[in-house]
């Protein structure tokens, strides 16, 4: 009984030791296959890699160029301003100068009002100078206050944006921007070349920008 166990017992060992050295040669195998996958697959997560950069640069750049686009178009960031409300808008930008008009309205009182409109007007580079309570009927020359370059811009105002309105009792902005306005034959020029009209109940506004000659 004794032999027997012994024998038994000497075959369970080397039958264990048997084992270990086959799983360790199947582990070894295994790690060995693993390798030669991974060196096949390295090349393409480095490929999808540099794709994945190109996508994000592209989208980056084409996001960068919108962006800049509505910011060097003259008044073109006035595009971004409550959009779901703009009612008309039209542009003609050349290269010797150009003009850019949209009307915003809706029906609920006090929609705009002049502490947003000043505010993404100075975000944007646009300079408050002068705002005036008027009839179309009652702007003359002494509604200005602080206005460089009065004549002339009354004299786009009247020639350019006050035939256009149709309400009476408006609240008008006046604005220095970053583009001149020349007019015609060099003799009168004028950074005071943007404009803002709320109606007096805060359901219209309106954005007039003349630039160049």
């Amino acid at each position: 009984m004794q032999r027997w166990r012994f024998v038994y017992t000497k075959n369970v060992y080397l039958s264990k030791k048997n084992n270990y050295v086959c799983l360790n040669r199947q582990l070894r195998q295994h790690a060995k296959r693993y390798g030669h996958l991974k060196k096949r697959h390295e090349p393409n997560r480095q490929t999808i890699l540099k794709l994945t950069i190109r996508h994000i640069l592209a989208i980056s750049c084409l996001t960068i160029l919108v962006t800049s686009c509505t910011k060097t178009t003259p008044a073109g960031f006035w595009t971004g301003f409550r959009k779901d409300l703009i009612l008309t808008k039209s542009s003609d930008q050349g290269p010797w100068g150009g003009h850019r008009e949209i009307n915003w309205k809706n029906k609920s009182a006090n929609t705009f009002t002049e502490k947003e409109i000043i505010e993404f007007a100075d975000k944007n580079d646009w300079k408050l100078l002068d705002t005036i309570t008027f009839s179309v009927d009652t702007l003359t020359k002494n509604s200005f206050s602080k206005l460089k370059n009065d004549d002339y811009s009354l004299d786009i105002l009247n020639g350019s944006i006050l035939p256009k309105l149709e309400t009476t009792d408006n609240r008008l902005f006046i604005f220095q921007t970053t583009w001149l306005k020349v007019e015609p034959g060099n003799t009168r020029e004028t950074f005071e070349n943007g404009y803002a009209i709320l109606n007096a109940d805060g359901t219209e506004l309106k954005v007039y920008h003349l630039w160049g000659e």
